[in-house]
């Protein structure tokens, strides 16, 4: 069964993960958010969070998946503004 409950990319602030990006033990997901693309145990497994979302900002902030659509309205400086708020 799967939960309702949406876990947010510490990369780009995307609110829609379906699992967290690493568990309580710190393991990897290695889902891949559909936003920014990242994979989790992967992409920063040598990269910074930081520096993988300055990456995704450099480029435009585009939307990833070529799958799943992005949310209605979707803006994703006000995603990263989220980040940032405690």
């Amino acid at each position: 069964m799967r939960s309702s409950s949406m876990y947010v990319c510490p990369v780009c602030g995307f609110p829609g993960l379906d699992e967290p990006a690493y568990d309580s033990h710190g393991c990897a997901s290695f889902g891949i958010c559909p936003c920014c693309g990242t994979e989790f145990g992967y992409d920063d497994s040598s990269r910074a969070h930081a520096e993988l979302r300055a990456e995704w900002i450099r480029g435009g902030m585009p939307w990833w998946s070529r799958s799943r659509e992005p949310p209605v309205a979707w803006d994703p400086a006000e995603q990263l503004r989220s980040l940032e708020r405690p």
